[in-house]
Protein backbone atom coordinates (compact mmCIF):
# COMPACT_ATOMS: atom_id res chain seq x y z
CA UNK A 1 0.00 0.00 0.00
CA UNK A 2 1.41 3.41 -0.92
CA UNK A 3 2.17 5.67 2.05
CA UNK A 4 0.18 8.86 2.60
CA UNK A 5 1.98 12.19 2.49
CA UNK A 6 2.60 12.25 6.25
CA UNK A 7 4.13 8.75 6.34
CA UNK A 8 0.90 7.02 7.44
CA UNK A 9 -0.57 4.35 5.14
CA UNK A 10 -3.25 5.47 2.75
CA UNK A 11 -5.73 3.17 4.52
CA UNK A 12 -5.03 4.69 7.94
CA UNK A 13 -5.26 8.20 6.50
CA UNK A 14 -8.62 7.37 4.94
CA UNK A 15 -9.86 5.84 8.21
CA UNK A 16 -8.91 8.98 10.11
CA UNK A 17 -10.69 11.24 7.62
CA UNK A 18 -13.86 9.13 7.66
CA UNK A 19 -13.85 8.94 11.49
CA UNK A 20 -13.49 12.71 11.81
CA UNK A 21 -16.34 13.29 9.34
CA UNK A 22 -18.49 10.78 11.22
CA UNK A 23 -17.72 12.43 14.60
CA UNK A 24 -18.62 15.90 13.38
CA UNK A 25 -22.16 14.62 12.83
CA UNK A 26 -22.45 14.02 16.60
CA UNK A 27 -23.74 10.41 16.29
CA UNK A 28 -24.68 10.04 19.99
CA UNK A 29 -26.83 6.98 19.35
CA UNK A 30 -24.29 4.88 17.46
CA UNK A 31 -20.89 5.83 18.92
CA UNK A 32 -21.13 3.16 21.65
CA UNK A 33 -21.30 0.39 19.02
CA UNK A 34 -18.32 1.84 17.19
CA UNK A 35 -16.20 1.98 20.37
CA UNK A 36 -17.15 -1.62 21.11
CA UNK A 37 -16.10 -2.69 17.61
CA UNK A 38 -12.80 -0.81 17.81
CA UNK A 39 -12.05 -2.50 21.15
CA UNK A 40 -12.41 -5.94 19.60
CA UNK A 41 -9.28 -8.03 18.98
CA UNK A 42 -9.98 -8.56 15.31
CA UNK A 43 -9.41 -4.94 14.23
CA UNK A 44 -6.09 -3.64 12.90
CA UNK A 45 -4.26 -1.54 15.54
CA UNK A 46 -3.05 1.10 13.06
CA UNK A 47 -6.59 1.58 11.76
CA UNK A 48 -7.96 1.70 15.31
CA UNK A 49 -5.45 4.39 16.26
CA UNK A 50 -6.34 6.38 13.13
CA UNK A 51 -10.04 6.09 13.94
CA UNK A 52 -9.51 7.34 17.52
CA UNK A 53 -7.47 10.28 16.20
CA UNK A 54 -10.27 11.18 13.80
CA UNK A 55 -12.94 10.88 16.51
CA UNK A 56 -10.94 13.10 18.88
CA UNK A 57 -10.48 15.71 16.15
CA UNK A 58 -14.13 15.80 15.12
CA UNK A 59 -16.27 15.11 18.18
CA UNK A 60 -18.07 18.23 19.53
CA UNK A 61 -17.11 19.46 22.98
CA UNK A 62 -19.42 18.76 25.93
CA UNK A 63 -21.51 16.23 24.03
CA UNK A 64 -21.85 12.76 25.55
CA UNK A 65 -23.07 9.53 23.89
CA UNK A 66 -26.59 8.34 24.68
CA UNK A 67 -25.28 5.12 26.22
CA UNK A 68 -22.44 6.40 28.44
CA UNK A 69 -22.23 3.27 30.61
CA UNK A 70 -21.66 0.88 27.68
CA UNK A 71 -19.18 3.28 26.13
CA UNK A 72 -17.27 3.62 29.41
CA UNK A 73 -17.01 -0.17 29.74
CA UNK A 74 -15.43 -0.52 26.29
CA UNK A 75 -13.07 2.46 26.73
CA UNK A 76 -10.84 0.45 29.08
CA UNK A 77 -10.50 -2.41 26.58
CA UNK A 78 -9.79 0.02 23.76
CA UNK A 79 -7.21 1.89 25.86
CA UNK A 80 -5.07 -1.24 26.23
CA UNK A 81 -4.89 -1.72 22.46
CA UNK A 82 -3.61 1.75 21.61
CA UNK A 83 -0.11 3.26 21.42
CA UNK A 84 0.62 6.04 23.94
CA UNK A 85 -0.22 8.97 21.67
CA UNK A 86 -3.58 7.48 20.80
CA UNK A 87 -4.22 6.70 24.47
CA UNK A 88 -4.01 10.44 25.18
CA UNK A 89 -6.52 11.15 22.42
CA UNK A 90 -8.88 8.50 23.78
CA UNK A 91 -8.70 10.09 27.22
CA UNK A 92 -9.61 13.46 25.70
CA UNK A 93 -12.69 11.83 24.18
CA UNK A 94 -13.57 10.21 27.50
CA UNK A 95 -13.37 13.58 29.22
CA UNK A 96 -15.76 15.11 26.70
CA UNK A 97 -18.12 12.20 27.25
CA UNK A 98 -17.83 12.52 31.04
CA UNK A 99 -16.67 8.92 31.11
CA UNK A 100 -13.07 9.49 32.24
CA UNK A 101 -13.76 7.84 35.62
CA UNK A 102 -13.60 4.54 33.75
CA UNK A 103 -9.99 5.36 32.86
CA UNK A 104 -8.94 7.07 36.10
CA UNK A 105 -6.27 4.53 37.05
CA UNK A 106 -4.95 4.37 33.51
CA UNK A 107 -4.86 8.18 33.31
CA UNK A 108 -2.68 8.31 36.43
CA UNK A 109 -0.35 5.70 35.01
CA UNK A 110 -0.07 7.45 31.65
CA UNK A 111 0.51 10.81 33.33
CA UNK A 112 3.35 9.36 35.42
CA UNK A 113 4.91 7.75 32.36
CA UNK A 114 4.69 10.97 30.35
CA UNK A 115 6.14 13.08 33.17
CA UNK A 116 9.02 10.62 33.45
CA UNK A 117 9.65 11.07 29.72
CA UNK A 118 9.57 14.88 30.05
CA UNK A 119 12.09 14.76 32.90
CA UNK A 120 14.42 12.39 31.03
CA UNK A 121 17.37 14.67 30.27
CA UNK A 122 19.07 12.14 27.99
CA UNK A 123 16.04 12.07 25.66
CA UNK A 124 15.79 14.51 22.76
CA UNK A 125 14.06 17.86 23.22
CA UNK A 126 11.43 16.80 20.67
CA UNK A 127 10.62 13.61 22.58
CA UNK A 128 10.41 15.47 25.89
CA UNK A 129 8.22 18.31 24.65
CA UNK A 130 5.91 15.94 22.76
CA UNK A 131 5.34 14.12 26.06
CA UNK A 132 4.79 17.48 27.79
CA UNK A 133 2.09 18.44 25.28
CA UNK A 134 0.33 15.13 25.89
CA UNK A 135 0.37 15.38 29.66
CA UNK A 136 -0.73 19.05 29.65
CA UNK A 137 -3.73 18.08 27.52
CA UNK A 138 -4.33 14.85 29.42
CA UNK A 139 -4.44 16.38 32.92
CA UNK A 140 -4.97 20.15 32.48
CA UNK A 141 -4.61 21.04 36.16
CA UNK A 142 -2.44 23.53 38.04
CA UNK A 143 -0.41 20.69 39.56
CA UNK A 144 0.48 19.44 36.08
CA UNK A 145 1.41 22.92 34.85
CA UNK A 146 3.59 23.59 37.90
CA UNK A 147 5.32 20.22 37.51
CA UNK A 148 6.12 20.99 33.87
CA UNK A 149 7.27 24.55 34.56
CA UNK A 150 9.54 23.33 37.36
CA UNK A 151 11.65 21.85 34.54
CA UNK A 152 12.39 25.36 33.21
CA UNK A 153 15.58 25.56 35.21
CA UNK A 154 18.95 27.28 34.76
CA UNK A 155 20.24 23.92 33.55
CA UNK A 156 17.67 23.77 30.72
CA UNK A 157 18.55 25.29 27.36
CA UNK A 158 16.50 28.26 26.07
CA UNK A 159 15.35 26.09 23.15
CA UNK A 160 13.98 23.37 25.42
CA UNK A 161 12.40 25.86 27.84
CA UNK A 162 10.63 27.72 25.03
CA UNK A 163 9.43 24.49 23.42
CA UNK A 164 8.14 23.30 26.82
CA UNK A 165 6.05 26.46 27.17
CA UNK A 166 4.60 25.93 23.71
CA UNK A 167 3.75 22.34 24.66
CA UNK A 168 2.05 23.56 27.82
CA UNK A 169 -0.02 26.01 25.78
CA UNK A 170 -1.48 23.16 23.73
CA UNK A 171 -3.77 22.28 26.63
CA UNK A 172 -5.66 25.58 26.12
CA UNK A 173 -6.72 25.39 29.78
CA UNK A 174 -7.54 28.66 31.60
CA UNK A 175 -5.00 27.84 34.34
CA UNK A 176 -2.04 28.01 31.95
CA UNK A 177 -1.91 31.81 32.28
CA UNK A 178 -1.68 31.83 36.07
CA UNK A 179 0.92 29.06 36.00
CA UNK A 180 3.13 30.93 33.53
CA UNK A 181 3.01 34.21 35.41
CA UNK A 182 3.75 32.52 38.73
CA UNK A 183 7.01 31.13 37.30
CA UNK A 184 8.00 33.97 34.97
CA UNK A 185 10.54 35.59 37.31
CA UNK A 186 12.79 32.52 36.84
CA UNK A 187 12.72 32.68 33.04
CA UNK A 188 15.59 33.90 30.89
CA UNK A 189 14.93 36.56 28.22
CA UNK A 190 14.07 34.13 25.40
CA UNK A 191 11.72 32.09 27.59
CA UNK A 192 10.14 35.24 29.06
CA UNK A 193 9.49 36.53 25.55
CA UNK A 194 7.84 33.25 24.59
CA UNK A 195 5.72 33.34 27.75
CA UNK A 196 4.39 36.83 26.98
CA UNK A 197 3.50 35.79 23.42
CA UNK A 198 1.59 32.77 24.76
CA UNK A 199 -0.24 34.86 27.37
CA UNK A 200 -1.67 37.04 24.63
CA UNK A 201 -3.32 34.09 22.85
CA UNK A 202 -6.37 33.59 25.09
CA UNK A 203 -8.61 35.87 27.09
CA UNK A 204 -8.06 34.11 30.45
CA UNK A 205 -4.31 34.07 29.88
CA UNK A 206 -4.31 37.77 29.01
CA UNK A 207 -6.10 38.49 32.27
CA UNK A 208 -3.26 36.66 34.04
CA UNK A 209 -0.76 38.77 32.10
CA UNK A 210 -2.44 41.97 33.27
CA UNK A 211 -2.49 40.64 36.83
CA UNK A 212 1.26 40.00 36.60
CA UNK A 213 1.87 43.53 35.29
CA UNK A 214 -0.21 44.96 38.11
CA UNK A 215 1.64 42.92 40.73
CA UNK A 216 5.10 43.71 39.33
CA UNK A 217 5.99 40.14 38.26
CA UNK A 218 6.16 41.47 34.70
CA UNK A 219 7.00 45.01 33.60
CA UNK A 220 5.79 46.96 30.55
CA UNK A 221 9.30 46.69 29.11
CA UNK A 222 8.81 42.91 28.95
CA UNK A 223 6.30 43.62 26.16
CA UNK A 224 7.34 44.29 22.59
CA UNK A 225 5.80 47.40 21.08
CA UNK A 226 3.37 45.39 18.97
CA UNK A 227 2.35 43.42 22.06
CA UNK A 228 1.61 46.67 23.92
CA UNK A 229 -0.49 47.73 20.96
CA UNK A 230 -2.40 44.44 20.97
CA UNK A 231 -3.21 44.91 24.64
CA UNK A 232 -4.35 48.51 24.20
CA UNK A 233 -6.58 47.47 21.28
CA UNK A 234 -7.75 44.12 22.59
CA UNK A 235 -11.11 43.11 21.08
CA UNK A 236 -12.47 42.71 24.62
CA UNK A 237 -13.08 46.30 25.66
CA UNK A 238 -12.73 45.52 29.37
CA UNK A 239 -9.24 44.10 28.85
CA UNK A 240 -8.25 46.93 26.48
CA UNK A 241 -9.34 49.57 28.99
CA UNK A 242 -7.57 47.86 31.88
CA UNK A 243 -4.37 47.45 29.86
CA UNK A 244 -4.39 51.08 28.68
CA UNK A 245 -4.80 52.41 32.23
CA UNK A 246 -2.24 50.01 33.67
CA UNK A 247 0.45 50.73 31.08
CA UNK A 248 -0.10 54.49 31.29
CA UNK A 249 0.11 54.45 35.08
CA UNK A 250 3.24 52.33 35.22
CA UNK A 251 4.92 54.49 32.57
CA UNK A 252 4.41 57.59 34.72
CA UNK A 253 4.88 56.38 38.26
CA UNK A 254 8.38 56.70 39.75
CA UNK A 255 9.83 54.12 42.08
CA UNK A 256 8.42 54.55 45.55
CA UNK A 257 11.73 55.56 47.10
CA UNK A 258 12.56 57.92 44.23
CA UNK A 259 9.47 60.11 44.29
CA UNK A 260 10.83 62.72 46.67
CA UNK A 261 14.18 62.84 44.86
CA UNK A 262 12.47 63.44 41.53
CA UNK A 263 10.18 66.13 42.89
CA UNK A 264 13.11 68.03 44.34
CA UNK A 265 15.49 67.76 41.38
CA UNK A 266 13.30 67.81 38.24
CA UNK A 267 13.46 71.64 38.13
CA UNK A 268 17.13 71.16 37.16
CA UNK A 269 15.92 70.10 33.71
CA UNK A 270 15.00 73.71 32.91
CA UNK A 271 18.42 75.12 33.81
CA UNK A 272 21.24 75.70 31.32
CA UNK A 273 24.64 74.18 31.90
CA UNK A 274 28.16 73.76 30.56
CA UNK A 275 28.24 70.89 28.03
CA UNK A 276 32.07 70.72 28.09
CA UNK A 277 32.08 70.16 31.83
CA UNK A 278 29.13 67.78 31.39
CA UNK A 279 31.32 65.64 29.15
CA UNK A 280 33.83 65.40 32.00
CA UNK A 281 31.05 64.39 34.41
CA UNK A 282 29.93 61.74 31.92
CA UNK A 283 33.48 60.42 31.54
CA UNK A 284 33.87 60.15 35.30
CA UNK A 285 30.48 58.76 36.27
CA UNK A 286 28.82 57.16 33.23
CA UNK A 287 31.41 56.10 30.64
CA UNK A 288 32.22 52.91 32.51
CA UNK A 289 28.86 51.51 31.39
CA UNK A 290 27.36 53.79 28.74
CA UNK A 291 28.45 54.87 25.27
CA UNK A 292 27.87 58.34 23.87
CA UNK A 293 29.23 58.57 20.33
CA UNK A 294 32.78 57.22 20.47
CA UNK A 295 33.05 57.85 24.22
CA UNK A 296 32.44 55.19 26.85
CA UNK A 297 31.76 51.46 27.15
CA UNK A 298 28.94 49.26 25.93
CA UNK A 299 27.37 47.72 29.03
CA UNK A 300 24.22 49.78 29.57
CA UNK A 301 22.02 51.40 26.89
CA UNK A 302 23.74 53.50 24.22
CA UNK A 303 23.06 57.17 25.04
CA UNK A 304 24.21 58.65 21.72
CA UNK A 305 20.71 59.55 20.59
CA UNK A 306 19.25 60.40 23.99
CA UNK A 307 19.09 64.10 23.01
CA UNK A 308 16.03 63.21 20.91
CA UNK A 309 14.07 62.89 24.15
CA UNK A 310 12.80 65.73 26.38
CA UNK A 311 15.27 66.86 29.03
CA UNK A 312 12.82 66.01 31.81
CA UNK A 313 12.70 62.38 30.67
CA UNK A 314 16.49 62.16 30.49
CA UNK A 315 16.85 63.51 34.02
CA UNK A 316 14.09 61.24 35.33
CA UNK A 317 15.87 58.11 34.10
CA UNK A 318 19.18 59.35 35.45
CA UNK A 319 17.65 59.75 38.91
CA UNK A 320 15.35 56.72 38.81
CA UNK A 321 17.13 54.06 36.71
CA UNK A 322 14.79 51.28 37.88
CA UNK A 323 11.70 53.12 36.69
CA UNK A 324 11.52 51.41 33.31
CA UNK A 325 14.32 48.88 32.97
CA UNK A 326 14.66 47.83 29.33
CA UNK A 327 14.33 44.05 29.03
CA UNK A 328 17.83 43.71 27.60
CA UNK A 329 19.35 45.61 30.54
CA UNK A 330 17.63 43.86 33.42
CA UNK A 331 20.01 42.49 36.02
CA UNK A 332 20.22 38.73 36.50
CA UNK A 333 21.44 37.03 39.66
CA UNK A 334 23.15 33.62 39.30
CA UNK A 335 24.04 31.43 42.29
CA UNK A 336 26.39 28.52 41.62
CA UNK A 337 26.81 25.18 43.34
CA UNK A 338 30.20 26.24 44.74
CA UNK A 339 28.72 29.30 46.50
CA UNK A 340 29.42 32.10 44.01
CA UNK A 341 26.80 34.80 43.44
CA UNK A 342 27.13 36.71 40.17
CA UNK A 343 25.11 39.70 38.97
CA UNK A 344 24.99 41.40 35.60
CA UNK A 345 23.41 41.58 32.19
CA UNK A 346 22.53 38.26 30.59
CA UNK A 347 24.96 38.56 27.72
CA UNK A 348 24.24 35.24 26.01
CA UNK A 349 22.70 31.81 26.51
CA UNK A 350 23.61 28.52 24.87
CA UNK A 351 22.44 24.99 25.51
CA UNK A 352 25.27 24.49 28.01
CA UNK A 353 26.34 27.94 29.30
CA UNK A 354 25.14 31.33 30.50
CA UNK A 355 27.30 34.46 30.17
CA UNK A 356 26.86 37.52 32.41
CA UNK A 357 28.41 40.94 31.85
CA UNK A 358 28.98 42.70 35.16
CA UNK A 359 29.20 46.43 35.90
CA UNK A 360 32.99 46.30 35.51
CA UNK A 361 32.63 45.03 31.92
CA UNK A 362 33.88 41.60 32.95
CA UNK A 363 32.26 38.54 31.36
CA UNK A 364 31.47 35.54 33.54
CA UNK A 365 30.60 32.30 31.72
CA UNK A 366 28.93 29.65 33.85
CA UNK A 367 28.10 26.08 32.92
CA UNK A 368 24.39 25.40 33.27
CA UNK A 369 25.17 22.24 35.23
CA UNK A 370 26.95 24.40 37.84
CA UNK A 371 24.03 26.81 38.37
CA UNK A 372 22.04 26.39 41.55
CA UNK A 373 19.60 29.23 40.89
CA UNK A 374 19.11 32.00 38.33
CA UNK A 375 16.52 34.78 38.55
CA UNK A 376 15.76 38.07 36.87
CA UNK A 377 15.85 41.15 39.07
CA UNK A 378 13.48 44.11 38.59
CA UNK A 379 16.52 46.34 38.98
CA UNK A 380 18.72 47.89 36.34
CA UNK A 381 22.46 47.36 36.43
CA UNK A 382 22.69 51.14 36.75
CA UNK A 383 22.76 52.13 40.44
CA UNK A 384 20.67 54.87 42.00
CA UNK A 385 22.40 57.83 43.59
CA UNK A 386 22.95 60.54 40.95
CA UNK A 387 21.33 63.00 43.35
CA UNK A 388 24.53 62.79 45.42
CA UNK A 389 26.40 64.70 42.71
CA UNK A 390 26.58 68.48 43.03
CA UNK A 391 23.53 70.04 41.40
CA UNK A 392 25.66 71.89 38.87
CA UNK A 393 27.29 68.62 37.81
CA UNK A 394 23.84 67.16 37.18
CA UNK A 395 22.84 70.25 35.17
CA UNK A 396 26.06 70.13 33.13
CA UNK A 397 25.71 66.39 32.49
CA UNK A 398 22.17 66.96 31.30
CA UNK A 399 23.40 69.76 29.02
CA UNK A 400 25.97 67.41 27.47
CA UNK A 401 23.48 64.58 26.97
CA UNK A 402 20.79 66.82 25.49
CA UNK A 403 23.10 68.83 23.22
CA UNK A 404 21.94 68.82 19.60
CA UNK A 405 24.20 69.60 16.71
CA UNK A 406 23.42 69.53 13.02
CA UNK A 407 23.08 65.74 13.10
CA UNK A 408 21.15 63.87 15.75
CA UNK A 409 21.38 60.04 15.72
CA UNK A 410 18.08 58.66 16.99
CA UNK A 411 18.07 55.83 19.56
CA UNK A 412 16.74 52.60 18.10
CA UNK A 413 16.54 51.22 21.66
CA UNK A 414 13.11 49.71 22.23
CA UNK A 415 12.15 50.07 18.57
CA UNK A 416 14.74 47.49 17.45
CA UNK A 417 13.10 44.15 16.74
CA UNK A 418 15.90 41.84 15.64
CA UNK A 419 19.60 41.14 16.25
CA UNK A 420 21.33 41.41 12.89
CA UNK A 421 24.05 38.94 13.97
CA UNK A 422 21.42 36.20 13.94
CA UNK A 423 19.29 35.06 11.02
CA UNK A 424 16.66 37.73 10.44
CA UNK A 425 14.21 36.09 8.05
CA UNK A 426 13.78 32.30 7.83
CA UNK A 427 15.58 31.19 10.99
CA UNK A 428 17.96 32.65 13.57
CA UNK A 429 20.37 29.82 12.66
CA UNK A 430 20.75 31.00 9.05
CA UNK A 431 24.23 32.57 8.78
CA UNK A 432 23.50 33.95 5.30
CA UNK A 433 20.65 36.07 6.70
CA UNK A 434 22.90 38.18 8.93
CA UNK A 435 24.28 41.72 8.66
CA UNK A 436 27.47 41.82 10.73
CA UNK A 437 29.74 44.88 10.93
CA UNK A 438 33.39 44.57 11.92
CA UNK A 439 32.80 47.26 14.53
CA UNK A 440 29.70 48.78 16.03
CA UNK A 441 29.14 52.33 17.22
CA UNK A 442 29.86 55.41 15.05
CA UNK A 443 29.90 55.05 11.24
CA UNK A 444 29.72 57.75 8.60
CA UNK A 445 28.12 57.57 5.16
CA UNK A 446 27.97 60.56 2.77
CA UNK A 447 29.20 62.77 5.66
CA UNK A 448 26.19 61.70 7.78
CA UNK A 449 27.07 60.16 11.17
CA UNK A 450 25.18 57.04 12.20
CA UNK A 451 25.27 55.14 15.48
CA UNK A 452 25.04 51.35 15.16
CA UNK A 453 23.84 49.45 18.20
CA UNK A 454 26.02 46.56 19.32
CA UNK A 455 23.90 43.35 19.23
CA UNK A 456 26.25 41.61 21.67
CA UNK A 457 26.46 38.41 19.72
CA UNK A 458 22.71 38.32 19.21
CA UNK A 459 21.66 39.07 22.78
CA UNK A 460 20.37 42.59 22.04
CA UNK A 461 18.10 43.63 19.12
CA UNK A 462 19.97 46.26 17.12
CA UNK A 463 17.94 46.68 13.91
CA UNK A 464 14.35 47.26 12.87
CA UNK A 465 12.88 44.40 10.83
CA UNK A 466 9.20 44.50 9.95
CA UNK A 467 6.63 41.80 9.30
CA UNK A 468 6.55 39.53 6.30
CA UNK A 469 4.47 36.38 5.85
CA UNK A 470 7.54 34.49 4.60
CA UNK A 471 10.02 32.97 7.04
CA UNK A 472 9.81 31.83 10.64
CA UNK A 473 11.47 34.97 12.03
CA UNK A 474 9.84 37.51 9.71
CA UNK A 475 6.36 36.29 10.59
CA UNK A 476 6.95 37.24 14.24
CA UNK A 477 8.02 40.81 13.49
CA UNK A 478 5.66 43.78 14.14
CA UNK A 479 4.05 45.75 11.33
CA UNK A 480 5.07 49.12 12.77
CA UNK A 481 7.49 50.64 15.31
CA UNK A 482 8.19 54.23 16.36
CA UNK A 483 11.22 56.32 17.34
CA UNK A 484 11.14 59.47 19.51
CA UNK A 485 12.26 62.61 17.70
CA UNK A 486 11.09 65.92 19.26
CA UNK A 487 12.81 68.07 16.65
CA UNK A 488 12.27 69.75 13.31
CA UNK A 489 14.42 68.39 10.48
CA UNK A 490 15.50 69.07 6.92
CA UNK A 491 16.20 65.37 6.35
CA UNK A 492 15.79 61.95 7.92
CA UNK A 493 18.78 59.79 6.95
CA UNK A 494 18.43 56.01 6.96
CA UNK A 495 21.07 53.30 7.02
CA UNK A 496 19.42 50.16 5.71
CA UNK A 497 17.80 50.42 2.31
CA UNK A 498 17.51 46.62 2.12
CA UNK A 499 14.95 43.94 2.80
CA UNK A 500 14.37 40.23 2.83
CA UNK A 501 12.77 39.10 -0.44
CA UNK A 502 13.58 42.53 -1.91
CA UNK A 503 14.36 43.55 -5.50
CA UNK A 504 15.02 41.83 -7.87
CA UNK A 505 12.65 39.45 -6.04
CA UNK A 506 9.06 40.60 -6.08
CA UNK A 507 7.34 43.25 -8.11
CA UNK A 508 9.27 46.46 -8.72
CA UNK A 509 7.57 49.59 -7.44
CA UNK A 510 5.51 48.05 -4.65
CA UNK A 511 5.64 49.78 -1.26
CA UNK A 512 7.97 47.97 1.12
CA UNK A 513 8.19 50.55 3.91
CA UNK A 514 6.34 53.73 4.86
CA UNK A 515 8.23 56.34 6.87
CA UNK A 516 5.45 58.18 8.68
CA UNK A 517 6.27 61.50 10.35
CA UNK A 518 4.08 62.45 13.29
CA UNK A 519 4.28 66.19 13.86
CA UNK A 520 3.84 67.86 17.21
CA UNK A 521 0.62 69.52 16.05
CA UNK A 522 -0.97 66.14 15.24
CA UNK A 523 -0.41 66.19 11.47
CA UNK A 524 1.02 63.11 9.72
CA UNK A 525 3.13 62.80 6.58
CA UNK A 526 3.88 59.56 4.72
CA UNK A 527 6.99 58.83 2.68
CA UNK A 528 6.59 55.47 0.89
CA UNK A 529 9.81 53.56 0.08
CA UNK A 530 9.44 51.20 -2.86
CA UNK A 531 10.93 47.84 -3.75
CA UNK A 532 13.46 48.19 -6.57
CA UNK A 533 13.47 51.99 -6.33
CA UNK A 534 14.49 52.81 -2.76
CA UNK A 535 15.11 49.30 -1.35
CA UNK A 536 16.85 46.20 -2.71
CA UNK A 537 17.52 42.68 -1.50
CA UNK A 538 20.15 42.40 1.23
CA UNK A 539 21.79 39.18 0.08
CA UNK A 540 24.14 40.71 -2.53
CA UNK A 541 24.86 44.11 -4.02
CA UNK A 542 21.91 45.21 -6.11
CA UNK A 543 21.78 48.90 -7.03
CA UNK A 544 18.52 50.84 -7.18
CA UNK A 545 18.11 54.50 -8.17
CA UNK A 546 16.92 56.14 -4.92
CA UNK A 547 19.50 54.73 -2.49
CA UNK A 548 23.27 54.28 -2.60
CA UNK A 549 25.51 51.40 -1.68
CA UNK A 550 27.07 51.93 1.77
CA UNK A 551 28.64 48.74 3.17
CA UNK A 552 29.66 45.30 1.96
CA UNK A 553 29.18 42.87 4.86
CA UNK A 554 30.67 39.59 3.72
CA UNK A 555 28.81 39.77 0.42
CA UNK A 556 25.61 41.17 1.89
CA UNK A 557 24.81 44.86 1.45
CA UNK A 558 23.59 47.82 3.49
CA UNK A 559 22.45 50.96 1.66
CA UNK A 560 21.92 54.63 2.47
CA UNK A 561 18.99 56.90 1.62
CA UNK A 562 17.20 59.92 3.03
CA UNK A 563 13.78 61.54 2.99
CA UNK A 564 12.92 65.23 3.13
CA UNK A 565 10.08 66.37 5.43
CA UNK A 566 7.64 68.71 3.73
CA UNK A 567 7.30 70.94 6.80
CA UNK A 568 9.74 72.65 9.15
CA UNK A 569 7.55 71.88 12.18
CA UNK A 570 8.66 69.75 15.15
CA UNK A 571 8.41 66.01 14.46
CA UNK A 572 7.24 64.26 17.63
CA UNK A 573 8.06 60.75 16.44
CA UNK A 574 8.97 58.78 13.33
CA UNK A 575 6.98 55.63 12.65
CA UNK A 576 8.17 52.85 10.35
CA UNK A 577 5.16 51.03 8.88
CA UNK A 578 5.23 47.87 6.74
CA UNK A 579 3.99 48.41 3.20
CA UNK A 580 1.61 46.13 1.32
CA UNK A 581 4.19 43.97 -0.48
CA UNK A 582 5.85 40.69 0.57
CA UNK A 583 9.25 42.07 1.64
CA UNK A 584 10.71 42.41 5.14
CA UNK A 585 12.41 45.86 5.27
CA UNK A 586 15.46 46.48 7.47
CA UNK A 587 16.57 49.72 9.15
CA UNK A 588 19.98 49.64 10.86
CA UNK A 589 20.27 53.28 12.01
CA UNK A 590 18.46 56.63 11.76
CA UNK A 591 19.96 60.12 11.92
CA UNK A 592 18.06 63.38 11.91
CA UNK A 593 19.54 66.38 10.10
CA UNK A 594 18.27 69.40 11.97
CA UNK A 595 17.34 72.82 10.67
CA UNK A 596 20.28 75.26 10.58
Amino acid sequence: MAPASNGRSAVAAAVRAVAEHYARGAPRDTIAKLIGALAGPQTNVASVAAAVEGLAAGWPRDLAPDDVSTTAHDLGRLFERLPRTSQSQLIQLAMRWRADDALAERIRGLRDALMAQVAKTDASDDERTAAAAQVATLVPASETFDALLSLVTPQASPEFSTALLEALAESAAPGVGAALTSHVDRFGPATRKAAVAILLRRREWTEALLDALEQGRLAPVDLALDQEQRLRHHPEKVLASRATKLLARQAKEPSADRKAVLESLLPLASRSGDAAHGREVFDKNCAKCHRHGALGANIGPDLTGVAARPRGEILTEMLDPNRSVEGNYRQYIVSTDDGRVLAGLLLSETRTTVALLDSEAKTHTVLRDDIDEMAASPLSVMPEGFEKLPEQDVVDLLEFLSARGRYLPLPLGRAATVASTRGMFHSTDQAIERLVFDTWGPHTVAEVPFQLLDPRDGAVPNAIALHCDHGGVSRTMPRAVSLPCHSAAVAVHLLGGVSGWGYPIGEKGTVSLIVRLHYEDGAEEDHPLRNGIHLADYIRRVDVPESQFAFDLGGRQVRYLSIRPERDAVIEQIEFVKGEDATSPIVMAVTLERLP
